[in-house]
């Protein structure tokens, strides 16, 4: 709790954060522990753990691996292992490579641009037919480096490659279009000119493309500006641009160096604080609001987020204000002018803030990042408002395209005795009415009237699977429609339901087993990934505390929307793209608007749904992911 309390105290202070980054060049000096290669790097002043692994091409978690109790902050004259990669023969024509779990001959001999008859004529040792085995060394040509963008200078398997005006490329996985461009300082339309039939939206791995050559060589990785969400290099350039232009890759980093976020957010200090002291007197234990835990949450996870630009020569000022749950404060802040010079607004939290909010504040050129509020009707009323978790309206269209996915069953969609339940239960409907012209869909609304479901057996099929579709989350209402269905014999029955049911104490376990639960969400955090897990010791170490939801969504919002605002400026979110995926910590992020959203306003609109799997697990069932393997792609 003191933790907690530290962190609120400090919101009432704007956090300045000022870096430049420090080359590193990489050590000579090598090891061999049990029968492995390192590198001993020993750190200099400035240097920094990411740093680091990228001047050697590792991630934290390998080197995490092979340093027991080694931490993101480290010191000066620190000795730390990396392992060797690959080498280059003495010779300096080959590159002697180890191969690593995962490795194919097809995809190595794809990544560096040779045949596998070429492979086998450079590795003599390694036998046709018998494969490659892990740790095994083989060697590749020099000309073509897996630290560097690929550059080839000899010629191809079939035919003579033009080497004095064109750099023949090997696409990487997550390279785009635009970053060649960046990387080659050559216009989208000279590549494109140069390759006819490449496909200006998808760039394929493995895929060799012509670049057009310039007067000079294409920047190295000290020099270019890289496409990764963490690694920012800005210009201190102030050129004036043509708005039009913000997205170009001419205009790349050309907004300055100096950024103001203000975040306004419900910390409800003296409230929380009041209630706290009082439990020395009371005999039961208080807590936080629990508004004010997701907002501390989100804020500790911002913090954390914000510390991946400390290898770049950027300064952004964080002014944070409590602003507590009406609109008195926010009144003082924008009658005294004190967001004049924001680039980008975090909050508010409740949607009677941020439509207050909206009304009054007067500047159409500045970002407001919803964290919390996911109404439709916010984004199509205010500009440039931009919600982190997908709005309603993009939920049922997702819902929508999964029941076309699925037409064979008899959906039933539950309608709430409310306004707000009755009018979500018809969002729902309309959403699957528009797919049932191309798609024969059987669906209904069935009533709940605060007792039951009304009309429930006359509305069952006895011939498809029953799917109820629950678009709300009421503990008390959720427990009636359960008992109501779990009587049911002799029909198939499902029910599909925001992940929120599963945190209802007073529900049954077997409830959901018999109902064949299944759940939606926007949210989809991979505890096994390795980076996931660098984000959770990295805060375990800083709160002492595990973060939960909203610590990995603001840790996104760091990485995501606010990496944005600092290549393109304020008006980043006209570089928003409908088709491209971005992965985050807490799911991929597709940040799309809809003609009847305001100018400037989006949302994200990626949704997962998981089922209860006959081992009480959850398994993903939308959006279903197509695995193709390096044999399929021959």
């Amino acid at each position: 709790m003191k933790r907690i309390l530290s962190i609120i105290v400090l919101v009432l202070m704007p956090v300045i954060y000022s870096f430049s980054q420090v080359e590193i060049i990489k050590s000579d000096e090598k090891v061999v522990i049990d029968g492995s290669k390192y590198y001993l790097h020993t750190v200099e002043a400035g240097q920094t753990l990411y740093s680091i692994c990228k001047a050697y091409g590792v991630t934290e978690a390998i080197l995490n691996e092979v340093n027991i109790g080694l931490k993101s902050e480290i010191f000066v004259d620190q000795i730390i292992k990396i392992p060797v990669i690959f080498e280059i023969s003495d010779d300096g024509k080959k590159i002697k490579y180890i191969v690593k779990p995962g490795d194919t001959l097809y995809s190595l001999c794809r990544k560096y641009g040779i045949t596998e008859d070429e492979f086998y004529e450079l590795n003599e040792n390694v036998k046709p037919n018998r494969g490659i085995k892990v740790g095994q060394e083989i060697v590749f040509p020099t000309s073509v480096l897996d630290t560097q963008p690929i550059v080839l200078d000899s010629k191809g398997s079939d035919n003579e490659k033009d080497t004095v005006n064109y750099y023949y490329h090997l696409v990487e996985k997550g390279e785009t279009l635009y970053r060649l461009c960046r990387i080659f300082e050559v216009k989208q339309s000279e590549i494109l000119l140069a390759n006819p039939s490449l496909d200006e939206n998808t760039l394929k791995v493995g895929d060799l493309i012509k670049i057009p050559k310039k007067s000079k060589e294409p920047l190295t990785d000290q020099q270019r500006l890289v496409d990764s969400l963490v690694k920012v290099a800005f210009s201190v350039d102030s050129t004036i641009f043509i708005s039009e232009s913000i997205c170009d890759s001419i205009m790349w980093y050309k907004q300055g160096n100096h950024f103001v976020i203000s975040v306004l957010l419900p910390f409800d200090v003296s409230s929380n604080m009041r209630s706290l002291y009082n439990q020395e007197e009371s005999t039961k234990n208080q807590r936080l609001y629990p508004i004010t835990e997701k907002v501390v949450s989100f804020y500790s996870g911002l913090l954390i987020g914000l510390e991946q630009y400390k290898s770049a020569d950027v300064k952004i000022v964080l002014k944070v204000y409590d602003i507590g749950d009406d609109n008195t404060i926010l009144t003082d802040i924008l009658k005294n002018n004190q967001l004049n010079g924001s680039d980008l607004i975090i909050g508010p939290a409740y949607k009677s803030q941020v439509e207050y909010f909206n009304s009054n504040f007067k500047n159409d050129t500045v970002s407001i990042i919803l964290p919390f509020v996911t109404d439709s009707d916010i984004v199509e009323k205010f500009s440039n408002n931009i919600t982190l978790r997908t709005s309603n309206d993009f939920l049922c269209d997702k819902v929508a395209d999964y029941v076309s996915k699925n037409s064979q069953n008899n959906y039933l969609i539950i309608q709430g005795a409310t306004p707000d339940q009755i009018k979500i239960a018809m969002d729902y409907k309309n959403a699957i009415d528009l797919i049932t012209d191309t798609v024969n869909i059987q669906v209904n609304t069935i009533r709940f009237n605060g007792k039951s479901l009304v009309s429930l057996k006359s509305m069952i099929s006895e011939e498809k699977e029953n799917v109820f579709i629950l678009p709300f989350a009421h503990e008390t209402t959720t427990i009636k429609i359960f008992t109501e269905l779990f009587p049911i014999r002799n029909h198939e029955i499902t029910l599909i339901g925001p992940e929120a049911l599963l945190s209802f104490e007073t529900i049954d376990p077997n409830y959901f087993r018999k109902i064949k639960f299944s759940y939606f969400t926007d949210l989809d955090i991979d505890y096994s990934d390795s980076l996931t897990n660098v984000f959770i010791t990295k805060y375990q170490e800083t709160f002492l505390c595990t973060p939960d939801e909203y610590s990995f969504l603001a840790m996104d919002a760091a990485s995501l929307i606010i990496a944005k605002l600092l290549r393109h400026g304020k008006e980043f979110s006209r570089c928003f793209s409908c088709r491209d995926t971005i992965k985050g910590l807490s799911g991929d992020f597709i940040y799309a608007s809809k003609p009847k959203y305001a100018p400037g306003a989006f949302s994200n609109s990626c949704v997962y749904i998981y089922k209860l799997q006959e081992d009480f697990t959850f398994g993903l069932v939308y959006p279903q992911i197509k695995i193709v393997s390096d044999e399929n792609n021959r």
